[in-house]
Formats: C-alpha cells, structure tokens, sequence
C-alpha cells in the first residue's frame, strides 16, 4: 500500500528491503509470555522452557508476525511450536489478554500491547530464559516524502506515551 501511494506512513515490525522506502526507528519491543497474576509462574522473575511447555498456550493465528517471530526463535533452538501446549488460536489480542486474565492460559505477546494492563496490575509480564525476541518497530515513508519533521514529532509524542504508560 505505501508503494502504491495507499498510505503514507505506516508502522510495521522490521523493515522493508526497497530502496524507494525509508524506515526511522520508532521502538524496540520484546516478545514477552503473558501469564495471569494467579498462575503460579506469576511469583516467578523468569520462566524455563520447559516450565512454559507445560502450560496451556494461547497462540496468536499462524498469519501473525508475533507467533511467526516466537515460531522463528523457537527453531533457531531446535525447537518447533508442536513441542508445546497451544490449546488455542485466536486473532484478537484484546482476547488473548481477557483470556489470560481468566487464566484459561498463557500467551506470547508484544510488551507493548500489555502495558496498560500491566500499569493497571491485571497480568504479569516475564521474560523466557534464553529466548531473546526483539524486534525493531518503523515508520516507514517514500523517498519524496517532504516533511521528516514530521516524523520526528511523531516519535516524540509516541515517547510520552510510552513513558506515560511506564510510570
């Protein structure tokens, strides 16, 4: 859609390997598991493999960019997703999340996409223990596109609220 003029800014994960297109940073994010406060592992600083083998995984649809990134990592430690408890696919994050809350079972999600959660106490966020899952989030724009300031007080807006949510 931005090659053909559809949009003119839009944000993705990674970047875009064309020399008509331009990407600025906006984020890093990491892929996170998401547990409920009341699941077990929540008392924990960081989860093993094998302790997330066990639980019931709710799993983004095989189209998204976040399960094919954990799916990705999971491989490059001779790993597969069949190795694990997926009990569920569903599409919609904010599902995921009420899912979780009802500790029907855990997910890997952006931290960025639980923070208001997180802010509120409603879930808990940890890190896997050797599964590193950062990805680079951009702003992409054409080559001819006139005003980078503009970008520029995106990013700065976009930082308040993620400092916002921070706090």
């Amino acid at each position: 859609m931005l090659k053909n003029y559809e949009v003119d800014l839009p944000v993705v994960e990674g970047k875009v390997q064309d020399t008509s297109i331009n990407s600025l940073l906006l984020d890093t994010d990491s892929l996170m598991l998401v547990v409920s406060n009341n699941n077990p592992l929540a008392k924990k600083s960081m989860v093993t493999i094998n302790e997330l083998k066990k639980q019931p995984l709710i799993l983004r649809r095989p189209s998204s960019g976040t399960r094919n990134l954990f799916a990705a990592h999971l491989e490059s430690n001779n790993m597969l997703l069949d190795d694990f408890n997926v009990t569920l696919e569903v599409d919609n994050i904010a599902t995921i999340k009420d899912l979780i809350r009802r500790d029907v079972g855990v997910s890997i999600l952006a931290r960025s996409v639980c923070l208001d959660e997180l802010k509120k106490g409603e879930i808990t966020v940890l890190p896997i223990e050797n599964l590193s899952m950062i990805r680079e989030i951009n702003i992409l724009y054409h080559n001819d596109f006139k005003h980078v300031d503009i970008l520029q007080s995106i990013i700065k807006e976009y930082n308040k609220v993620v400092k916002f949510y921070a706090s």
